[in-house]
């Protein structure tokens, strides 16, 4: 029997030329909380496993189970996000039972957002009670991420590769592979250049029936080339290839293992009625993972053009800052407008009810009022991540947001 080399990551990402991507896995964990097989599945770690998957009966059993409560509890406390799976008959479900069941999961659970599966390709066509499938799941999107003040993680599955970027206007992450076997995912991926758009934790792969740890390893280097960050392969096959882990699952959770930074979320809110009737603000919120940081800097450019706002030559930041939002572990929170030519560090301060809130251990969470960034419609931002003593620990990628929750399309720029 011949030796397979298993490939550490940082060999597959320069292969690939990524030095900012993460590759991480996302698991359908097609069983319960708690089980067997869902321990083997979290017990990689969040170094890993960044999202779990809650399957229960297809989404159609809306009943509590406290056992399933408290396993999902016990992985969120791992740094381990867990959303909710509804399906959706490719646009042509009743929205209104859609949303109860949504509701039903929300009430139910402690849940980071809804993993929507069965989503058509094609964003023109139309649905069930809307004129498009894009307005149908941008009304489900919009009611998931009302359901708390925060963000709320939206998973669109089209499971293969739609033409147009309309979706991620919509979703935090999109699924734009579902492949069958190591084959089928080499030969049959039809990439768009639409997709290099958008930074590699926008996108998930998911091959099973990959028989060999080579194949994993080859699904792994192929799934970062094609700009994929997030990922889960396996041997399974059959009717339900998530019915347990793959017979390597230490092997695949080793080659992204000590990435101790989650990829960080940003939505938009608009502004909205409580049931009371009472007027809600447009709100931005953004999430992350921290990295032993104490102070947290959020540069948001604006006007999406790198020659303006706050160019300063700290390492790693990639923008024209036009604000920053400004956080710490002690609670404190400010949003600042740039007032300087460039270089020089020049902020004033902009009244926005920001506020930063810690859901879990290591888990921040900041936002504050839409409105204070004037009439921007989207933006790019960074987050960086500092120490005590103001040493920098961090600098995500560029990231977008879209501040128009009507709009068709999301261009963003490219990323470097």
């Amino acid at each position: 029997m011949k030796k397979i080399q298993v490939l550490s990551l940082s060999f597959l990402l320069s292969l690939c030329g990524i030095s900012w991507a993460q590759s991480r896995i996302a698991v359908p964990s097609y069983q319960d909380p708690g089980s067997v097989q869902w321990n083997a599945w979290r017990a990689l770690g969040a170094s890993s496993v960044g999202i779990m998957i809650v399957n229960e009966n297809n989404g159609d059993d809306t009943t509590y189970y406290p056992e399933i409560d408290q396993a999902i509890r016990n992985t969120r406390k791992k740094g381990i996000f867990v959303v909710g799976y509804v399906y959706t008959g490719y646009g042509q479900r009743d929205p209104g039972v859609v949303r109860k069941e949504v509701e039903a999961v929300f009430r139910n659970y402690l849940l980071d957002g809804i993993f929507f599966d069965e989503v058509p390709t094609d964003c023109k066509a139309p649905a069930n009670q809307s004129p498009t499938n894009y307005l149908y799941y941008q009304a489900l999107a919009g009611y998931v991420r009302s359901k708390q003040a925060g963000a709320r993680l939206v998973i669109l599955n089209p499971g293969t590769q739609p033409s147009e970027d309309c979706w991620m206007s919509i979703a935090n992450i999109l699924v734009t592979a579902e492949s069958s076997s190591l084959e089928d995912y080499k030969h049959n991926y039809q990439p768009q250049a639409w997709f290099r758009r958008y930074p590699p934790e926008r996108f998930w792969h998911i091959v099973y029936g990959v028989s060999s740890t080579a194949g994993l390893n080859e699904v792994m280097a192929l799934s970062l080339q094609r700009g994929a960050a997030w990922m889960y392969v396996t041997n399974r096959g059959g009717g339900n290839p998530y019915d347990e882990p793959p017979a390597y699952w230490a092997v695949e959770g080793s080659e992204v293992a000590g990435q101790d930074v989650q990829a960080p979320y940003a939505s938009y809110r608009p502004s909205s009625s409580d049931e009371n009737g009472n007027p809600l603000p447009a709100r931005v919120t953004f999430r992350w993972r921290s990295v032993n940081g104490k102070e947290w800097r959020i540069f948001l450019d604006t006007d999406r053009n790198a020659g303006t706002g706050y160019r300063g030559d700290e390492s790693g930041l990639r923008i024209g800052a036009d604000y920053m939002l400004a956080s710490s572990a002690d609670g404190h929170a400010a949003l600042f407008r740039y007032a300087g030519s460039g270089s020089d560090w020049a902020w004033a301060e902009v009244k926005a009810h920001a506020r930063i809130e810690f859901p879990d251990t290591g888990l921040n969470l900041v936002e504050f009022d839409a409105d204070a960034l004037g009439k921007s419609q989207a933006l790019d931002y960074q987050i960086r991540s500092k120490s005590e003593d103001g040493n920098i620990l961090f600098t995500s990628y560029v990231a977008p947001l879209s501040l128009n929750g009507t709009s068709y399309t999301f261009d963003i720029l490219d990323h470097p």
